[in-house]
């Protein structure tokens, strides 16, 4: 791989070593602004108020709150997160502007708890936190979670909300009827069907805070970093004579991932690139995913708002299938090794249960690493 500066100072990475020799003729600017930041107090309002905060912050807690900061992730299979690197709140975009007052209240009281952890021993959390990363049935047994957990549900409970309601929030990625049951027991939370039955109290008025749902996001041109995509084979094939009028008109966004790779925003279809894996990533596995997310656009797009986000599995939407199939047959075309096309399938793996991964695999054509 070679670097070499640009007139305007960049560092651009291109297709010049013998390894990458079959990639077309694309470069790539690994000089990605940070991910831009902004204050957790112009979004949520009135937390500082609220006694499930103030119980872990103590006299602390305006001071905590003044000085947090909020990363965005435009992606709808996002929630909320802690950033590692510096103890900031992730927060999805879709999430922040459609999921209820309620539900985005009870994450920012389960999210402040991993703060104080964070707080604590910033080591220590960020071990854990990729325990379960790598290997997500771990998550519901996590020394992370489970206080942080337990901690909500029992704000959910002060709310009023039913036993059922609070399992329906406690709900995320597939998991062994076992580890759930398990996890229920450990939350203290019994369902109408005779597994485990938490306190049911009256039900509270309006929450006593206020969230602004419209984030502002910092996008940049996609050619101020990606140059020579028009001319790539899959993208002509999938653009035809508009292949440059679509890669000038993109735009991109930059975050701080746990995940080296790039995805599109379902919302406006925009690209989303973790600035670490635009700076370290090796130029195939950064050319693949923008072939990926080009198909899902183009998708998309043909589609409408909302297609790639269904209650099936990732794997098992069509489209979805469709376009990491274009990905694999561009991998498999430019002499990428199945090896290297399993790095990029890491997060969809995340997304999915054991079974549907399985199932996905099988229809790419490819054999899960051992």
């Amino acid at each position: 791989m070679c670097h070499k500066k640009s007139l305007f100072g960049r560092s651009w990475a291109g297709a010049a070593s013998v390894k990458e020799a079959s990639l077309p003729a694309i470069k790539v600017n690994r000089n990605a602004p940070r991910a831009a930041l902004q204050p957790f107090t112009d979004y949520f309002k009135g937390f500082e108020k609220v006694g499930a905060v103030k119980a872990v912050f103590g006299d602390e807690t305006e001071a905590v709150l003044s000085r947090l900061k909020i990363g965005f992730i435009s992606n709808r299979r996002m929630y909320m997160g802690i950033r590692d690197e510096d103890g900031n709140v992730a927060v999805g975009t879709y999430h922040l502007r459609h999921s209820t007052t309620r539900i985005l209240y009870l994450d920012i009281v389960h999210e402040l708890f991993h703060i104080k952890q964070w707080m604590r021993d910033k080591e220590w959390f960020t071990a854990e936190h990729e325990k379960f990363m790598g290997d997500f049935s771990l998550y519901y047994s996590s020394p992370l979670e489970v206080p942080a957990y337990k901690h909500t549900v029992r704000e959910a409970e002060r709310l009023g909300m039913t036993p059922d309601e609070i399992a329906k929030y406690l709900e995320m990625m597939p998991v062994h009827p076992r580890i759930w049951d398990g996890f229920l027991k450990e939350m203290g939370v019994t369902l109408e069907d005779g597994r485990t039955k938490a306190k049911t109290r009256k039900r509270t008025g309006r929450l006593p805070v206020k969230i602004h749902r419209e984030p502002k996001l910092v996008l940049h041109p996609f050619t101020d970093y990606f140059q020579g995509f028009e001319g790539a084979p899959p993208v002509k094939a999938l653009f035809g004579n508009d292949a440059k009028k679509k890669i000038h008109s993109l735009k991109v966004e930059f975050l701080e991932s746990p995940w080296g790779s790039i995805f599109p925003s379902e919302e406006d279809g925009h690209l989303v690139v973790n600035r670490s894996f635009l700076r370290d990533g090796d130029l195939e596995g950064i050319y693949l995913d923008v072939v990926l997310c080009l198909n899902l656009v183009k998708q998309a797009a043909g589609a409408g708002p909302g297609a790639l986000d269904t209650e099936e599995e990732l794997g098992d939407n069509p489209m979805v299938l469709d376009s990491y199939k274009a990905m694999v047959e561009e991998a498999r075309r430019i002499g990428a090794p199945d090896s290297k096309i399993l790095e990029r399938l890491q997060f969809a793996e995340f997304m999915m249960s054991d079974e549907a991964f399985r199932r996905f695999l099988r229809a790419l054509g490819l054999k899960r690493k051992k």
